[in-house]
């Protein structure tokens, strides 16, 4: 990714995901976490990349939804272009159907 998207190695911003599928087209990987609390966050693995990127409020702080359904919204409407998306709860992957 340019520079001049701004993104940093620990996480990416709403605004920066616009600039994803100009940079990336569909060569990442979203996975919806669930977290010990029960939270949800979004994080974005990129090929090439070791590190996966999550989301992160434009305060820098890592964006966590209290419901899947709205975690899960959040990944149909900004990351379109993605190759493969998962969620993970309990031990579980969870694949969207291709096609």
């Amino acid at each position: 990714m340019s520079e001049s998207t701004n993104v940093h190695p620990s996480g990416l911003t709403k605004r920066d995901l616009k600039m994803v599928g100009v940079s990336f087209g569909t060569q990442y990987v979203v996975t919806v976490h669930q977290t010990k609390e029960g939270l949800w966050t979004v994080s974005l693995k990129f090929e090439g990349q070791d590190e996966p990127h999550t989301i992160e409020t434009a305060r820098g702080d890592m964006k966590v939804w209290r419901n899947v359904v709205s975690a899960i919204t959040f990944v149909q409407e900004n990351c379109k272009l993605a190759s493969d998306v998962f969620v993970e709860v309990s031990g579980w992957k969870l694949a969207r159907a291709q096609g």
